[in-house]
């Protein structure tokens, strides 16, 4: 089966004053996780035990987004023709430095209330190995080929692993809403992902793997980013954008239709895994139609919260709202690709056919669903103000024009759309950065 590697590499918090307060308050057991009210008051969080890790975690992912904006305007607005390091670079830094470094900040938000002393110690030291595993690995990409990399790739292993313990350890005592669930096995598949990415980088590394044979290493290194992009993006993305779109998150336990949507989209992403690991092309159009099927579930869960009445003073839960229509965009070029590819339209190992459909598909991902719905999470307790208003409208309207540069193959959209979309990215990162801790005490 063909290495979907090239063509899934990726081209690509606000105000001052904390005015605006959203309450989170423990379940009805009084045990972990957060159960998110309308009442405009002072939110649990911001005396949340794990602040400091929290905290390091958002504003170290926040930093370490400008690589991948700069990288990205640059190469949509066709100044530099990046190579391939730094085309990885680009994505790496998206996928693990923006995006799981958060995903990992709201875990600990979600999984980490009533921790002791101790708890807070050995946090510290989870977060602190995980920001570092995760510079070193982006200098890796960008500055070596070699057997550097699947070294530091198994050093960022070895962190995302310690925090899926962490958060593993932490079930039990966890109440147990749909958005826990969902992110619980969002964090499963992405240690699947990250044991394909370093077998991957072994072989780029070595043209080989110790034990395994070539066509086996190739499947499984093949495996590595649709693991990330239909296992783990797409369940963190449902997680969050409903864990911020909820008055009150559904308990998985009284949700059979939440349950079953994060199940599926997990049953989803082991069948693309099996579907290149084991080359059986038939397994993507079971995966992807699987795919569908939670999502329409997923929206019509959360329909009350996308009618045209509910976007009317909707305030910072805009990021949420946008990141769900961008799940029914991204799932929709999802299945125009699998189509693509199965009729053989499309190679993207050749780059062959319309790859611009993929890139576009990665992009409604990384920066429609996944950044949205993390800008969600950053923005509690924020004013939605002139400046997020920017943000919003900067971020989606360029990432709009630029997705449909993508689909239609216009260099000149592209090239317009881009720097709205990146400058826009850059304000966010810098508002974000001079707001108020979310989880400072106030």
């Amino acid at each position: 089966m063909a290495n979907f590697e090239t063509g899934l590499n990726v081209c690509d918090f606000n105000g001052s004053r904390l005015t605006e307060f959203v309450r989170l308050r423990a379940s009805r057991e009084g045990r972990g996780t957060f159960r998110q009210s309308g009442d405009n008051t002072r939110s649990a969080v911001n005396t949340h035990p794990l602040r400091s890790s929290v905290d390091l975690l958002f504003r170290s992912a926040l930093v370490i987004f400008l690589v991948t904006i700069v990288i990205g305007i640059l190469n949509g607005m066709d100044l530099w023709d990046p190579t391939h390091e730094m085309v990885l670079t680009h994505v790496h830094a998206g996928t693990l430095g923006w995006i799981t470094l958060s995903v990992v900040g709201v875990a600990l938000l979600l999984f980490g209330e009533g921790s002791d002393g101790a708890a807070v110690q050995a946090t510290s030291r989870m977060t602190n190995a995980l920001v570092g595993a995760t510079v070193l690995y982006v200098i890796a990409f960008a500055t070596t080929t070699g057997i550097f990399r699947p070294i530091a790739g198994t050093l960022m292993l070895v962190a995302i692993v310690w925090a899926f313990v962490w958060v593993a350890q932490r079930w039990s005592a966890t109440t147990r809403t749909v958005p826990v669930l969902a992110l619980f096995l969002s964090m499963i598949s992405l240690v699947i992902g990250a044991v394909l990415g370093v077998i991957l980088g072994l072989f780029i590394a070595r043209g080989e793997v110790p034990g395994l044979d070539t066509e086996t290493a190739t499947n499984l290194g093949g495996a590595h980013p649709a693991a990330m992009l239909t296992g783990y993006l797409l369940l963190a993305g449902i997680a969050i954008a409903e864990w911020r779109l909820s008055d009150r998150p559904a308990l998985a336990s009284e949700s059979k239709l939440g349950a079953g949507t994060a199940w599926g989209l997990f049953v989803a992403g082991l069948l693309f895994n099996a579907a290149f690991i084991f080359d059986i092309e038939a397994l993507i159009q079971v995966a992807s139609l699987l795919q569908v099927v939670a999502v329409v579930i997923f929206v019509s869960r959360m329909w009350r919260y996308l009618t045209p009445s509910a976007w009317k003073g909707a305030g910072v839960s805009v990021y949420a709202k946008l990141a769900t229509v961008y799940l029914v965009i991204g799932v929709a070029l999802l299945v125009y690709v699998v189509q693509l590819f199965v009729s053989g339209e499309l190679n993207p190992e050749t780059g062959e056919g319309p790859v611009g459909v993929l890139i576009a598909f990665d992009h409604a991902m990384f920066l429609g669903v996944m950044t949205n719905a993390l800008f969600a999470g950053l923005a509690l307790g924020l004013v939605y103000d002139t400046m997020q208003q920017v943000v919003v409208w900067g971020v989606n309207v360029g990432l709009a024009g630029f997705l449909v540069g993508l689909v239609t193959d216009q260099a000149a959209l592209k090239r317009i759309f881009t720097p709205i979309m990146g400058l826009a990215l850059i304000l966010a990162v810098v508002v974000f950065l001079r707001a108020r801790p979310v989880t400072a005490s106030v």
